[in-house]
């Protein structure tokens, strides 16, 4: 996947995070591996704090390696990543 040239300079844009703990580092490679397939899409990037109130639910930090390791062996790892989260929701009543 080519990355474009100004992705860098878009990414040094936005307000730098803290990352202070290995949670924090691993929900950062998600939203990072997700932002580089959206590029050229009609998709917005997503943010870290996006990411994180979708895997807030995600309690041990193990289970969101599990997760990344999953969705880096498929064929793209945003659709594995929604497609994952949407079949653990609660179905509607």
């Amino acid at each position: 996947m080519d990355i474009s040239k100004d992705y860098l300079n878009k990414l040094k844009r936005h307000k730098k995070l803290n990352i202070t703990s290995e949670r924090q580092e691993i929900i950062q490679q998600f939203a990072d591996k997700i932002n580089l397939e959206r590029i050229g899409t009609k998709f917005k990037p997503v943010i870290w704090k996006q990411v994180n109130g979708l895997l807030g639910h995600v309690r041990k930090v193990s289970d969101l390696y599990w997760l990344f390791g999953e969705c880096e062996r498929a064929d793209s790892f945003s659709k594995k990543f929604f497609g994952v989260l949407k079949g653990t929701r609660l179905p509607k009543k």
